[in-house]
């Protein structure tokens, strides 16, 4: 077993384990929308709306082979709204869109207390979350849905010695058209940097190490009834910090909070503030 054995926080990739191996993870996220924005600048919320939404998420990442995993993923989320809008004050408890992803590791070059390695990976995000409305959290009924089947397709590298990591997400993603508004295509760039706090001589000691995480996302048009929205569209940059707490190393527990340090929006679009996010995972 080695100590290189880690995953960032904010990222899209699975990891790959050993053969035959499992990973069960647990997480919870908090966000909080409160602002419109256009361009650059947020603008006015006459009604005050805010929605709070927290996620509980339940996983499973099961090796196939030494170089080739699945995951599926399964949240579920709950939603406040408050607003002076009294037609707009409530609550909602469902199932979100579940995900079926797998990574294929093309290459693992071990180094003095690390390795280099690079992959590719795929991502099936299920249309299971209901369609309630056509404009999401601002529709007459709260909805985490849209009825699109979305792909998502990348490629991943990290680099690890005994004390610092380096990783890179590249990601591109596109959804399948449905009759409600359907978010545009989208490619993301996901860079990040890990550093263990103390060194180690043995994997079984508590391991620490503190995540630095950025995300850089542009998003083409969307569509709304099979047409596409003139104007829509955005791109974003998210910085995110993060713990990773490691017992052995079979248990990891991570928590940390990404938030959006810069966004620009081609048309009127209600924002969130970031994201907090607590993860629990096993492997054996």
């Amino acid at each position: 077993m080695t100590l290189s054995a880690h995953n960032t926080l904010f990222g899209d990739a699975p990891r790959t384990i050993w053969r035959n191996g499992l990973e069960i993870e647990a997480d919870t996220k908090w966000e909080l929308h409160k602002r419109f924005f256009l361009q650059d600048s947020s603008i006015g919320n006459p009604n005050d709306t805010r929605v709070q939404v927290w996620t509980w998420s339940f996983g499973l990442t099961y090796g196939i082979t030494r170089d080739f995993s699945m995951r599926v993923h399964i949240p579920v989320g709950y939603a406040v709204r408050r607003s002076k809008n009294t037609d707009l004050n409530d609550h909602y408890f469902g199932l979100k869109d579940i995900g079926v992803g797998f990574k294929y590791r093309l290459y693992n070059e071990p180094q003095p207390g690390g390795s280099f390695q690079g992959g590719v990976f795929l991502d099936f995000e299920l249309p299971t979350a209901q369609d309630r409305g056509p404009v999401g959290l601002l529709s007459p009924k709260l909805s985490f849905g849209d009825e699109s089947l979305r792909v998502k397709g990348g490629a991943t590298w990290s680099f690890s010695t005994t004390r610092h990591y380096f990783w890179l997400d590249i990601a591109a993603s596109v959804g399948t058209l449905s009759d409600g508004r359907i978010k545009g295509p989208s490619i993301n760039f996901h860079p990040a940097y890990a550093v263990r706090v103390f060194e180690l001589t043995d994997y079984r000691e508590f391991d620490m190490i503190l995540l630095f995480e950025g995300d850089v996302e542009f998003v083409e048009r969307m569509w709304m009834h099979r047409k596409r929205v003139v104007p829509s569209g955005y791109y974003k940059f998210h910085l995110g910090f993060g713990i990773q707490m490691n017992i052995t190393n079979y248990v990891e527990v991570k928590l940390g909070y990404e938030y959006p340090i810069y966004q620009y929006y081609f048309a009127p679009t209600y924002v969130h503030e970031g994201e907090a996010k607590i993860s629990f995972n096993y492997l054996f």
